[in-house]
């Protein structure tokens, strides 16, 4: 008899312990919004790929611990599922399939790569997902309006560098080298189109094909003209290369790319050489000297506690701007936030405030561009910031 009763007191004990769970405010699941990052971890540019992984991670977290997102008094946390596309188009393809019909994510963020874009943005516009990228090489299209730019396009970028370059350190000409891919093109053409506007002598451009790993005879030719800055478009172990060599050549002047370094710089410098690495200047973030950023900024850096110097910091704003957006829709709905994205001003993680533009270049309000702040390498794992240009496409 003694175990018939402790049975049903158990029985009953449970029962009362799921009603009061299905009644209690949030004692259910925490409902979550996922969001679907496509990006190189593997091949030439998987050090870019993991570098933003790790921004991304410290980005949600931060926004979680400070409440998540809150749309009709139900409070939502960011989860994120990552895929590799390897940096190509069948590779974006295939990432994109993943994330939007498998893994069933509510939109797409952080992509940088023009070519895994290529082949993952049909879906989104299919499938009406909005998609916040980033990157320098991405450009808006009228045919993608899903796909809304957060970041400096590559002409952007340049410009700025140019204008740091120059204003900084005094820099009057620049050899330009470049992959021969569609990444590579298109910053040929926007270094051709923008010679003037970016007031540097071009000594030369150089494409080389995108697996090149023995720079030696183009920079062997290309240095006889006495350039006083190398501007690289290519991956970031390309980039090492590149320096390394360069320097083994005699080149004393400065090296630089519109773009990130790696998340481990000491181990970037571990193939250019200390030394070598000196006078290189990339899109890294000084936390002493900060550049155009924010209190919000400075609260993230603060907490991320990682051993990379901060880089790109429109990619941990883009979680960041989308949960903005959707507080103020209350809505999930694409299109509603995209009106949002297009007409507001965002601060929090900038001093200045950022909005849409670009319809005149583009054919369409996609695409914001941010500050950009460059450093130089001073030292292992040492640099200093030289300052910050915003350049916006009308």
């Amino acid at each position: 008899m003694g175990t018939i009763v402790t049975r049903w007191t158990v029985f009953f004990l449970a029962g009362i312990f799921l009603l009061l769970n299905l009644c209690v405010p949030g004692a259910q699941a925490q409902k979550v919004i996922k969001l679907g990052w496509s990006n190189p971890l593997t091949g030439p540019a998987g050090a870019w790929g993991l570098m933003n992984q790790a921004m991304f991670e410290a980005s949600k977290t931060f926004i979680n611990k400070k409440g998540g997102i809150t749309v009709k008094g139900q409070n939502y946390k960011y989860e994120f599922i990552y895929a590799d596309d390897k940096y190509t188009v069948t590779g974006g393809r295939a990432a994109g399939e993943k994330l939007i019909y498998n893994d069933k994510v509510h939109f797409l963020v952080g992509q940088f790569g023009v070519e895994p874009l290529a082949g993952w943005a049909p879906l989104a516009h299919k499938e009406k997902i909005l998609a916040i990228t980033g990157g320098s090489s991405i450009l808006p299209k009228p045919e993608y309006p899903y796909v809304f730019h957060f970041s400096g396009t590559n002409n952007e970028r340049s410009l700025s560098m140019c204008r740091v370059l120059k204003e900084k350190l005094g820099v009057k000409s620049t050899l330009y080298i470049m992959t021969d891919d569609l990444v590579g093109r298109v910053a040929q053409d926007d270094a051709t189109k923008n010679r003037e506007e970016r007031g540097l002598e071009v000594k030369g451009t150089v494409l080389v094909p995108p697996n090149t790993k023995d720079f030696y005879p183009f920079l062997n030719q290309e240095l006889k003209s006495n350039p006083d800055s190398i501007q690289c478009t290519l991956p970031p172990g390309l980039i090492a290369l590149v320096v390394k060599q360069a320097r083994e050549l005699g080149f004393k002047g400065y090296i630089a790319s519109a773009t990130a370094v790696p998340a481990d710089l000491e181990k970037w410098q571990g193939i250019t050489g200390v030394e070598a690495s000196k006078g290189y200047i990339g899109i890294m973030v000084s936390r002493e000297e900060y550049s155009p950023l924010g209190l919000e900024f400075q609260d993230l850096y603060d907490s991320m506690k990682l051993k990379y110097k901060m880089s790109d910091i429109a990619y941990v704003m883009m979680p960041y701007v989308l949960k903005v957006a959707i507080e103020k829709t209350q809505s999930f709905d694409s299109d509603q936030i995209l009106k949002v994205l297009r007409n507001d001003e965002f601060t929090g993680f900038f001093k200045v405030p950022v909005k849409a533009g670009g319809e005149k270049t583009f054919g369409i309000k996609n695409h914001i561009a941010t500050p950009i702040p460059y450093s130089i390498i001073t030292g292992l794992g040492q640099i200093k910031y030289l300052g910050s240009a915003l350049v916006e496409t009308p």
